[in-house]
């Protein structure tokens, strides 16, 4: 079961089996054997594994996950196709995890996210063919008491680029031609500025012709409540992180 639910987690994080078995300092090969059950990885490899994506290690090594699962869509929220029943709130296109890229492409072309296949989440209170609901899936944005977690949702109404400069200071969703970005939008003239909240992740600038669509943060959906437990977590988290990026720079 461990190997098929390493062959879904990869699909659905868009990852080859190189990308996947450099994230954990593997080979590619003895990723191919754990896939096609040939071999039995450590236990500490599979604790990684499923430290990363946030996976019981029971759950990875005894459960077929499904792709919800692995997208880790909350329960209490609905997600669907629009349909003619769907009369009692008026779904928002929600940008997953695995479908950043395929947004970015389609978005680039169309300016648009009418024709780009996402599926839908419907709230309470919460409706508007402007907004776009993103789940966060990175520690980007993680820091502090109003940092954001892999698994915690926003929601962005959209803003006419000619008025970007309203966006000034804000917590914004932008989308240029090789990225979506959650981030703090700094507007300096004809730049921006987009900065993460996370210590090792250096800003963004771009001129605002490279920013093809932009969301003002409107609504924000927590996965889980603050703790002081979960700002431990979220500590150790980001200095595993800086170590990380700090590791790849030469001289190291």
């Amino acid at each position: 079961m461990f190997g098929k639910n390493l062959k879904k987690i990869r699909s659905v994080h868009g990852m080859s089996q190189q990308e996947f078995a450099e994230l954990f300092d593997l080979k590619r090969g003895t990723l191919g054997a754990y896939e096609e059950d040939r071999s039995n990885p450590k236990l500490e490899t599979v604790m990684k594994i499923a430290k990363h994506f946030s996976i019981g290690v029971e759950d990875l090594l005894t459960k077929e996950l499904t792709v919800n699962k692995l997208l880790r869509f909350n329960e209490a929220i609905t997600t669907g196709e629009a349909t003619e029943q769907d009369t009692a709130f008026a779904g928002i296109s929600c940008i997953t995890e695995g479908k950043s890229a395929e947004f970015i492409a389609n978005y680039t072309n169309a300016n648009n996210i009418s024709n780009i296949k996402l599926p839908l989440i419907y709230l309470p209170n919460v409706e508007g063919n402007d907004k776009i609901a993103m789940v966060v899936d990175d520690l980007t944005m993680s820091g502090g008491a109003s940092g954001f977690l892999p698994k915690d949702m926003v929601i962005g109404q959209n803003i006419d680029l000619k008025d970007i400069a309203s966006t000034n200071r804000e917590l914004v969703v932008a989308v240029t031609d090789k990225a979506l970005l959650l981030r703090k939008m700094s507007y300096q003239g004809d730049k921006v500025v987009l900065k993460a909240n996370h210590p090792g992740v250096e800003p963004v600038a771009l001129d605002t012709t490279e920013v093809k669509g932009i969301w003002r943060v409107v609504h924000v959906f927590r996965y889980t409540m603050p703790t002081g437990e979960n700002e431990l977590e979220q500590r150790l988290a980001q200095l595993e992180n800086t170590i990380a990026a700090l590791r790849q720079r030469p001289g190291w």
